[in-house]
C-alpha cells in the first residue's frame, strides 16, 4: 500500500502516520517520495520488525538522521543507502545493530575503507554481519585495504560490486598477521585473539575489473579462489590474449563481457575464441568490446546455448556464409553497436535473427545495412512473437514501412525507441503517435529527429 501510494503522490505527514504500522516490513522512502524526517519518526516507534529499508537518493538528510534510525532495527535483512550521506560512523552501528543484514546498498555515499573495515569487524576484532551476501561499494571512496578486509571477513559474501576485483586478490590470498595488523590499526579496530587464515576460497559469484594494469596471477588466483564465479566483467587492461586463458578453469561461468584497451592487446582468435571453446557451452551471455576482427561463426559454434548477445565497436567481422540453424536459437536479446561507415553484412544479421523465436529485447546503433528489405524478409521467417523492445539508432536506411509492420505484428512489443534515424521524419513520427493512440496499443514510443 505504502509503495503503491508513493507512486502516485508524494507521502505527507499524515499519510506516514496512517500507512506506517508496526506490521509493516518493506518501507521504501527513496527519492524523496515522502516526507522522509517524519516517516523515520513513525518508523522508529513503531516498526520494530523491519526487514527491508530503502532510503536511497536522500541527500538532504544529515548523517545524524541516519545515524538515529538504523540501530533501531535489528531484524533488517535489507537496507538501500545509495546516495545518501552515509559516513563511517554508521557503518560501525551498523554492523553492531543489524546482524541479520543480507544486502547493503552503499553506491555513491562518502564512506571509507575505516567504515568498511567497522562494518565487518568491531572494535575488539570480532567479527560482524556474517550472513551479508551482497554489498554495494561503487561510486566510493573505498581502495583495495578496505575490500581486502571484507572479503577475508565475510564468509558468505557472493556479489561484491567493487570494480577493482583482481587488486585484491593476492592480498586475500597472502593474508597474514602482518598485513591484518595495517589494514586492522588504521580504521582503529583490534587485532583477532587468534590469527586468521586466508580463506581457501570465496563464494563470489560476479567479478568486475575496470583497471587498466591487471596482473596475469590475479586473474589465475581469481580463478582459484573463486570456483563459483558466474560472471566476468574485465574491461580496459592491458593484458595478453592469453591472459583469458587462466578463466578456462571456471566451471560455472555463464556470463562474459570483454571490452579491449585502447592498445587492443585482445585478440579474438588467440585469446577469446580458445576461452569459447573451453566455456562456450555454458554461457548464457557475452558482450564483446572494441575489437578488430570477431568471427560470427565462431561463437555461434562454441556458444549454442546463448541468451544475450552484444558487440560494440567491432571493426571487422567474419563473412557469414549459409545460416545455421543450430546457432544463436536460444538468443533473447540482441545489441549491436556499429558505426554507420562498417561494412556490416546481411548474411551476419540474418544469421543472428533468423532463428531466435523468443528474441524479446533488440538495439541496432549505426547499422546502415538495417533495411526494410532485410528486416521484412526475417520477419517473415521468424516473426519474433515475444519481441518486447525495438531501439533504432542512427539506421538510416529503415523507413516507416518496418515500424508499422512491428506496431502491427502479433507481438508483446511495449517500447520502440527511434533515435535519429535519417528516413524516420516528424511527419512520420506524428502518423505513428496516431497510429498508436488509435489503435489502442500499449506501446511507449520514443523519437528523436535525426540532427547531424
Amino acid at each position: 500500500m505504502l509503495e503503491v501510494i508513493g507512486e502516485r503522490r508524494a507521502l505527507h505527514r499524515r499519510h506516514l502516520h496512517i500507512l506506517l504500522q508496526e506490521q509493516i516490513q518493506n518501507i521504501n522512502l527513496s527519492c524523496g517520495t515522502g516526507d522522509a524526517y517524519h516517516g523515520f519518526e513513525f518508523m522508529k516507534e513503531r516498526c520494530k520488525n523491519l526487514r527491508k529499508l530503502n532510503v536511497s537518493y536522500l541527500r538532504h538528510m544529515n548523517p545524524n538522521v541516519l545515524m538515529g534510525l538504523v540501530p533501531c532495527f535489528s531484524k533488517l535483512v535489507s537496507l538501500n543507502l545509495r546516495m545518501t550521506l552515509t559516513v563511517d560512523q554508521l557503518l560501525s552501528q551498523i554492523g553492531l545493530a543489524c546482524p541479520n543484514l543480507l544486502e547493503l546498498n552503499l553506491a555513491a555515499t562518502p564512506i571509507t575503507d575505516k567504515g568498511l573495515v567497522q562494518l565487518c569487524v568491531a572494535e575488539d576484532g570480532h567479527r560482524l554481519c556474517q550472513n551479508l551476501r551482497r554489498l554495494v561499494v561503487a561510486d566510493t571512496a573505498v581502495t583495495t585495504a578496505g575490500v581486502t578486509v571484507v572479503l577475508q571477513s565475510l564468509p558468505n559474501l557472493r556479489e561484491f560490486d567493487y570494480d577493482h576485483i583482481f587488486d585484491v586478490m593476492d592480498l586475500v590470498e597472502n593474508w597474514d598477521r602482518g598485513l591484518e595488523t595495517r589494514l586492522f590499526m588504521s580504521a582503529g579496530v583490534r587485532l583477532s585473539a587468534e590469527p586468521t587464515k586466508p580463506p581457501s576460497r570465496l563464494p563470489l559469484t560476479t567479478l568486475v575489473s575496470v583497471a587498466e594494469h591487471v596482473r596475469i596471477q590475479s586473474l589465475e588466483t581469481a580463478a582459484r579462489l573463486c570456483p563459483e564465479t558466474r560472471t566476468v566483467t574485465l574491461s580496459n587492461a592491458w593484458l595478453p590474449s592469453t591472459a583469458l586463458y587462466k578463466l578456462m578453469v571456471m566451471e560455472h561461468l555463464t556470463s562474459l563481457s570483454l571490452t579491449n584497451c585502447e592498445g587492443l592487446t585482445l585478440d579474438f582468435q588467440e585469446g577469446v575464441l580458445p576461452l569459447l571453446a573451453v566455456c562456450g557451452e555454458r554461457l548464457q551471455s557475452l558482450i564483446l568490446a572494441n575489437f578488430t576482427y570477431v568471427d560470427i561463426a565462431g561463437i555461434g559454434r562454441a556458444c549454442l546455448d546463448l541468451q544475450n548477445l552484444a558487440f560494440s565497436n567491432i571493426a571487422e567481422y567474419e563473412p557469414v556464409g549459409q545460416p545455421c540453424d543450430e546457432w544463436f536459437n536460444q538468443l533473447h536479446a540482441l545489441e549491436l553497436w556499429s558505426d554507420p561507415h562498417a561494412d556490416l553484412s546481411p548474411y551476419m544479421i540474418r544469421q543472428l535473427l533468423l532463428f531466435s523465436p523468443n528474441m524479446t529485447n533488440m538495439l541496432f546503433k549505426g547499422c546502415e545495412i538495417l533495411s526494410d528489405k532485410l528486416m521484412t524478409s526475417i520477419w517473415e521467417v521468424n516473426p519474433m512473437p515475444k519481441l518486447s523492445h525495438l531501439t533504432l539508432d542512427h539506421c538510416h536506411t529503415i523507413t516507416g514501412k518496418v515500424l508499422q509492420h512491428v506496431l502491427n505484428a502479433d507481438n508483446e512489443l511495449t517500447v520502440l525507441r527511434v533515435w535519429s534515424c535519417l528516413n524516420i521524419t516528424k511527419c512520420i513520427h506524428t502518423e505513428l503517435v496516431h497510429h498508436i493512440k488509435n489503435e489502442n496499443l500499449d506501446v511507449y514510443f520514443e523519437w528523436f529527429e535525426y540532427d547531424d
